[in-house]
């Protein structure tokens, strides 16, 4: 008799980015399974949801400062929308071991959500406001960041699938899909831009008139959710604040969504959002 297939989800659930981290530490390592990809030997868990219920505790503090100013860089470039691998550099220089031949990358989230148009020429962040402005339980608001022409030789196919947003018992929700989610290096950055595109989403709603919707979860669904054997230490280091009195740190609260939009398409810093990225970037 052949074993029977795990086909069962597993629900993480924190009030901040850090609670899911720690939380998916222990249960990559309690469940995971032996791992050899081209990023390195490690273990992985399948199917695992990870759930912030508050989505302004998005800031990663056990690892502050280097966390925090990683968060904040990363936020400028993906509101910049470079897919140029050097200017993705400005956040870490990770991002050129892994660009192809012609110095391109392909997972700069901001591009796709900020930047990529639809055919009629708005963006997808824009299309997705529009037709949850004019139907608010609608299931089509869905920002596609795995592409087409992702399918090839690249070194950096986007672990991300897509960005689904909808109303939930008067709720903005959004449900983010994931092929693959580092625990260490991906969750909490990816939750961190996330969440703030949701804060983003529900604000730019409550201004056109949806005064009493409410600022929902965003989840993370992976298929596979890892840890790498390099990055042990930092394991360790995280669990070892487990308990403690960590400060949580926090991003200014957006009041305007236009002025946000303004400056991501501008390249400017007049909302206070984007002048905290530059202060700790």
């Amino acid at each position: 008799m052949s074993e029977t297939l795990n086909y069962l989800t597993k629900d993480i659930v924190g009030d901040s980015v850090d609670s899911l981290v720690v939380q998916g530490i222990d249960h990559v390592r309690a469940h995971g399974d032996e791992l050899d990809a081209r990023a390195g030997t490690g273990v992985q868990a399948y199917n695992v949801n990870y759930i912030l219920t508050d989505p302004y505790n998005r800031v990663h503090a056990l690892r502050a400062p280097t966390s925090i100013g990683y968060l904040a860089r990363e936020l400028l470039v993906y509101f910049q929308g470079t897919l140029n691998a050097q200017d993705m550099a400005n956040a870490a220089r990770f991002w050129l071991s892994i660009q192809d031949d012609d110095g391109k990358i392909n997972s700069n989230y901001g591009y796709y959500v900020f930047h990529q148009t639809v055919p009629d020429g708005r963006t997808q962040y824009e299309w997705m406001i529009d037709v949850l402005d004019k139907k608010p339980k609608s299931r089509r608001p869905i920002i596609n960041i795995n592409q087409p022409h992702h399918k090839t030789e690249t070194k950096d196919m986007p672990c991300t699938i897509a960005m689904q947003f909808f109303v939930q018992d008067n709720h903005l929700c959004s449900v983010i899909s994931s092929r693959s989610t580092d625990v260490i290096t991906g969750l909490p950055y990816d939750q961190g831009f996330f969440s703030f595109v949701l804060e983003l989403a529900h604000q730019d709603l409550v201004d056109k008139g949806h005064t009493d919707l409410k600022l929902g979860y965003s989840m993370m669904k992976a298929t596979f959710t890892q840890l790498y054997d390099s990055r042990k230490k930092l394991e360790d280091e995280i669990l070892a604040k487990r308990g403690q009195e960590i400060a949580p740190v926090f991003m200014p609260r957006i009041t305007y969504a236009k002025a946000v939009l303004d400056d991501i398409a501008n390249g400017t810093a007049i909302s206070e959002i984007i002048q905290w990225c530059q202060e700790n970037g």
